[in-house]
């Protein structure tokens, strides 16, 4: 028996390495203004980085209970954790919010100064940035083409673009980048197997998912809590699509 126990600590050893073995986990990036930079991501787990393309495609290897960073300049910091799930799909959808800068705390004063630099920093006021008038809000910054149609749609602008139809082409196309990012949740949320599960082909599933999307509550089964949901919405609505929609 005591011979045999280093090869029972061996066998041991071994199921714990299999259990701990990494998987290639595939991702996309998403940003709301579907604007996609060169984005850290980094394992902080395995100690192990990457970065994605110019489409926001990224591949990295992970186990259950891993942490991911997503940083860079343009955007907020997040973490994610690798669950069993995200493993399973083998595939992981991340929206990135654009990073807000506040300004620091200003001083401004018309005091004469005394030459004591001591005596004159606690005299001059310090003031916040809503003292002076600056906004402070939690709204997202509009999008390039939010822009655009605020610009087209202000002071003598707005007569001559809606005589020459630009509000209405910057308005639809606001519509359909608002649809666009909303197909790429819905195609990134579940792989490419379970479309092919649905005879969807690979060439048609992004099409499939624009046909779904035409839904108004088709936004409210993207979260992630609701992946269930999404299944069983692409199950009934893909009988319909090859029917008609192919």
């Amino acid at each position: 028996m005591i011979k045999n126990f280093p090869l029972l600590i061996f066998f041991l050893l071994s199921l714990s390495t299999v259990g701990q073995e990494r998987s290639l986990l595939q991702g996309k990036i998403l940003t709301p203004d579907g604007e996609i930079f060169s984005i850290n991501i980094v394992n902080l787990t395995s100690k192990t980085g990457t970065t994605n393309n110019s489409k926001g495609e990224f591949e990295i290897e992970v186990v259950v209970n891993d942490t991911l960073l997503f940083s860079s300049v343009q955007f907020d910091q997040r973490e994610i954790i690798i669950t069993k799930e995200v493993l399973k799909k083998a595939f992981l959808t991340v929206l990135l919010v654009e990073k807000i800068d506040e300004l620091k705390e200003v001083s401004i004063s018309n005091i004469s100064l005394s030459g004591n630099l001591a005596k004159d920093i606690e005299d001059i006021p310090t003031l916040t940035q809503a003292d002076i008038g600056f906004p402070m809000s939690d709204v997202p910054p509009p999008t390039s083409i939010e822009r655009k149609l605020t610009t087209a749609s202000s002071g003598m602008d707005l007569l001559f673009n809606t005589l020459n139809g630009k509000i209405k082409m910057l308005k639809k196309a606001a519509a359909n980048e608002d649809l666009s990012q909303l197909v790429d949740a819905g195609e990134n949320a579940l792989p490419e197997s379970f479309f092919e599960e649905l005879l969807i082909p690979k060439d048609k599933i992004r099409d499939f998912v624009y046909f779904c999307a035409e839904d108004p509550d088709f936004h409210t089964y993207l979260p992630d809590a609701r992946r269930l949901e999404l299944v069983a919405y692409y199950r009934e609505k893909a009988p319909t699509y090859v029917k008609e929609g192919m």
